[in-house]
């Protein structure tokens, strides 16, 4: 039971990062959504401009484990200046921020801050990175069908067909931050010969099935068959016996 109830807490832990930027920055509530694949680029736009000379542009990143600055500045002489503690992966360039080659560890709120008269301009971004899973189904050592979805970011959700009380899921954090999702489900007792599992992800355009016979499946197929040519050759006789009757009858009733 504790062992459960730590999983669901880390399962938790991104979540209640993203809820205390959004706490920590009241303009988060109106934070731009951007979703984009790991190992993907993506473009952040500051998408503000306040007129005339841009004196500088922050951009202020607060990662899940992190925090960052990346800053571009126009100087009296002119001259423009730069600096970053990010990443090598991330530039500035005046109002865009470029991530190239997105990783998980680049999840979090990203703030650009534009002074400008006596006011400061803002604009939010909080950036979720999708990984897909790999997925596969197969009977374990105990003969039940087990599916998982291994290393995918947000963990997958598993479900199957039929739909039953007794199903087993387990969610583990992998040590990259992916999520590895494993459902088990017991077979006992049901008249299935297979069962189907659908996962289903972000990364999915469509959620993916796979069909599994259950261990037992072909015995009971066979006793199914068995019973139909029982039925059958049980009505056979039946109607040959009919026919015998109706036979017997009829040449009875010829008899003077």
């Amino acid at each position: 039971m504790c062992l459960h109830q730590s999983q669901e807490m880390e399962h938790l832990r991104p979540v209640s990062f993203l809820m205390g930027l959004v706490l920590l920055y009241p303009g988060a509530v109106s934070s731009e959504v951007l979703r984009v694949r790991r190992g993907h680029p993506v473009v952040l736009q500051c998408e503000v401009n306040p007129g005339g000379t841009l004196p500088s542009v922050t951009w202020k990143l607060h990662l899940y484990n992190s925090s960052c600055v990346i800053s571009y500045k126009t100087e009296e002489d002119n001259t423009k200046t730069s600096f970053s503690s990010c990443s090598p992966r991330m530039r500035s360039d005046k109002l865009s921020l470029m991530i190239s080659n997105t990783d998980i560890s680049d999840e979090g709120m990203y703030i650009c801050e534009i002074p400008y008269d006596r006011d400061t301009i803002y604009r939010n971004y909080l950036l979720l990175v999708l990984v897909q899973p790999s997925t596969f189904l197969k009977l374990n050592s105990d003969g039940s069908p087990e599916c998982g979805a291994i290393g995918g970011s947000p963990p997958a959700e598993i479900s199957w067909i039929p739909d039953l009380d007794d199903i087993n899921t387990t969610k583990l954090e992998d040590p990259d931050r992916t999520w590895s999702v494993i459902s088990t489900f017991n077979s006992s007792g049901i008249n299935e010969t297979s069962v189907t599992c659908v996962v289903s992800h972000p990364t999915f355009v469509n959620p993916w099935k796979a069909d599994i016979t259950l261990s037992g499946g072909y015995k009971l197929q066979i006793d199914n068959i068995v019973r139909l040519i029982v039925t059958l050759i049980i009505t056979f006789l039946l109607f040959v016996r009919f026919l015998l009757y109706l036979k017997i009858k009829c040449q009875g009733e010829n008899i003077p």
